[in-house]
């Protein structure tokens, strides 16, 4: 087929739907719930080395430190590091997490695999899921593959016997895929072999020379596909209407996360308020009457704690409190928010300074939480504007946390 060739517009009765990776999803699948090696290091590497080189030795390996490496045999791998590398036979799952990962072994199980940088080498009999910046893909799978990130790759020897699902800014197929292919991005270059249907959304669809299609090639797309001479395709070329779901007006989108964040800060105040009234009445004052202060406190928690809980994780001892700072920091700014949205509430419809029931504190969250979500729809101000009050409420539970822990006092019921 030539470059020029051009294919009449399908419309077909129901629309094929790529299904989604999650790659947020696969990192929190494959965190370790132990930070413990399954075996001290080896003697060479010295007993104050970051690097655990650990051999599995027909058990269960669970490791962690800044450097990672398993050989030999294992009946299963979990794993967390700053760098992890895999040459071993595991009869059973793999799950690793780290800024790189890189897998080639004899895997029976599956593989959840999440990292800025991941490459998957050798064979396979289980799924597999992996997110990050940059995947490459390079093994034999005899289950579905689903590959998620910035960059995905399957490489010329990859051997996939089940279905391929791959979504990416760039995605890039040179392999053979026995099952269906789906395949979404700004960019899809496919330029290997299917023996079934291969769907592709993308604003640009590039169909190599190399490539071998059994089935149909169903593009989701505003433009037409490029496909280069000499590639084969024995089954329909159609060219179907992208999905409309990512491409809702930006307003539209911009009123769902605001209505998402008003009732996340209800909930959220609804929450507060059962663990410990008492802190969340306090922090509605330490807003109020000292919110420059509070919103300092809540920018350098911001900026400090990642840097701190990065720090730990760099040891061994350290990755698990690591990793726990970090999981601090959505629940600090769900508190932040609700805390600053009760605050608004009640400077504008009580400032009387008496009592209040919970049911109050409940209409003046809701009342405020609206208000900042109709702030945040500003352009150019809303999002900052936004922000600065999500720091003060920050900083003003934080305050009153402490001030609570450090009298000791039994919160009111």
């Amino acid at each position: 087929m030539g470059d020029s060739k051009r294919h009449p517009r399908v419309r077909p009765a129901a629309l094929r739907r790529i299904s989604s990776v999650a790659v947020a999803g696969i990192v929190a699948a494959t965190l370790v719930s132990s930070s413990v090696p399954a075996q001290a290091p080896d003697a060479a590497t010295g007993s104050d080395s970051l690097l655990a080189r650990i051999d599995g030795d027909n058990g269960d390996v669970n490791a962690a430190g800044a450097q990672v490496r398993v050989v030999g045999t294992a009946t299963s791998v979990q794993a967390a590091a700053a760098s992890i590398y895999i040459n071993a036979t595991v009869s059973g799952p793999v799950s690793v997490a780290g800024a790189q990962v890189i897998v080639n072994s004899d895997i029976t199980g599956s593989v959840r695999a999440g990292g800025a940088m991941i490459e998957l080498q050798g064979k396979i009999g289980g799924a597999v899921h992996a997110g990050g910046a940059v995947v490459r893909f390079n093994a034999e799978a005899s289950d579905d593959v689903a590959l998620g990130g910035a960059s995905v790759e399957v490489g010329e020897g990859a051997r996939i016997d089940g279905n391929l699902t791959a979504g990416a800014a760039s995605v890039t197929i040179a392999g053979t895929i026995s099952g269906e292919t789906h395949a979404r991005g700004a960019a899809v270059v496919f330029n290997g072999t299917a023996a079934n249907t291969v769907t592709i959304g993308a604003e640009e669809v590039f169909i190599g020379a190399d490539a071998n299609i059994t089935g149909d090639l169903v593009v989701q797309s505003d433009n037409e596909p490029n496909i280069a001479d000499g590639a084969t395709i024995t089954g329909q070329v159609r060219l179907e209407e992208p999905s409309r779901f990512w491409l809702l007006p930006t307003w539209l989108w911009g009123i769902v996360a605001a209505a998402v964040m008003a009732v996340g800060a209800v909930l959220a105040a609804l929450i507060l308020l059962l663990i410990g009234r008492g802190t969340f009445e306090e922090a509605l004052d330490k807003a109020a009457f000292h919110p420059i202060s509070s919103g300092l406190i809540g920018l350098a928690v911001l900026v400090v704690l990642p840097i701190v809980a990065v720090l730990l994780m760099t040891s061994v001892i350290g990755l698990s409190f690591g990793f726990a700072l970090l999981a601090i920091l959505p629940f600090l700014f769900v508190a932040g928010h609700a805390t600053m949205a009760a605050c608004i509430g009640v400077w504008i419809f009580d400032r009387s300074g008496g009592p209040r029931t919970v049911g109050q504190l409940v209409i003046y969250t809701i009342a405020g939480a609206v208000i900042i979500a109709i702030v945040w729809l500003i352009p150019w101000v809303g999002g900052p504007v936004a922000l600065v009050a999500g720091l003060v409420g920050i900083g003003a539970y934080l305050r009153a946390l402490s001030a609570r822990m450090r009298r000791r006092d039994p919160e009111p019921v």
